[in-house]
């Protein structure tokens, strides 16, 4: 998927809707060795030009097999996720003020396989564990006198003691009538 900036001017008054299947395996697994497997991916979507600028929505849906980080047994991971990126020719990306978010088009092209790879690469957990490790990871640990708890568990505990009163001070309760005058 790479058009050069004239190609892409014929779709200056309708965008250019794409959708494809690549197979970008072996590119993946030369930038990343975790990899076992990488199905084709698919790319829906649809490239603007806006200006001189380049906009790019894509949907991009892919399964992944990565070895799990405990066992190192494979473990398949389905990606469907979207990608919006905003391209401009090195000179004017230099020039915006928002040059974080202008993706420069060097050789005056855009191409695509690398954007997608890119983000392929960057929506791997950093946690990957097969369904019998996710249940192993359901039963928390306790000690003697503690114990790991979910911070809904927290949340609850702290919200029910705040509702207690201390009762040193449950006999001052009566103490002051409700017909006390407020200041």
């Amino acid at each position: 998927m790479k058009w050069s900036l004239l190609e892409l001017e014929k779709y200056r008054e309708t965008p250019l809707n794409i959708k494809e299947t690549l197979d970008l395996k072996q590119s993946l697994q030369d930038r990343n060795a975790d990899l076992l497997d990488v199905s084709p991916v698919l790319v829906a979507g649809i490239v603007a030009l806006d200006g001189d600028k380049i906009i790019t929505s894509l949907k991009v849906k892919v399964t992944l097999t990565l070895p799990s980080t405990r066992s190192l047994k494979p473990v398949t991971l389905p990606l469907d996720f979207a990608i919006s990126e905003l391209y401009a020719s090195a000179t004017q990306a230099a020039n915006e003020e928002q040059s974080d978010s202008v993706i420069p088009l060097e050789d005056g092209s855009l191409n695509l396989d690398k954007a997608v790879e890119d983000n392929i690469l960057l929506q791997i957990p950093l946690k990957v564990l097969t369904t019998s490790e996710q249940q192993a990871d359901i039963d928390i640990p306790k000690g003697n006198g503690w114990e790991v708890i979910s911070e809904d568990t927290y949340n609850q505990r702290q919200a029910a003691k705040k509702k207690q009163v201390d009762p040193r001070f449950a006999q001052l309760k009566g103490l002051f009538g409700s017909n006390q005058p407020e200041d």
